[in-house]
């Protein structure tokens, strides 16, 4: 089991800045809605808040290299 590492910075109301193993993720908007912007693309999450209920699409994926998914180039 290895050591993880999470963080979350409130700037204002409506934006917060995450900051974890995977690098830093800012989320624009209030609760219940709101856009994900990270080094794995840009996500809307909408729901109801307390419920567990809630949408997640993706606007813009990044696009996998080679080496990151684990196959081997040959």
């Amino acid at each position: 089991m290895g050591l993880r590492f999470r963080r979350m910075l409130r700037l204002a109301p409506g934006l917060r800045i995450r900051l974890d193993n995977h690098g830093p993720t800012l989320s624009i908007g209030p609760r219940g809605a709101h856009l994900n912007f990270s080094r794995h693309g840009i996500h809307s999450h909408a729901g109801v808040p307390g419920s567990g209920v809630y949408h997640r699409q993706a606007l813009w994926e990044r696009t996998s290299r080679a080496g990151k998914t684990g196959k081997k180039k040959r």
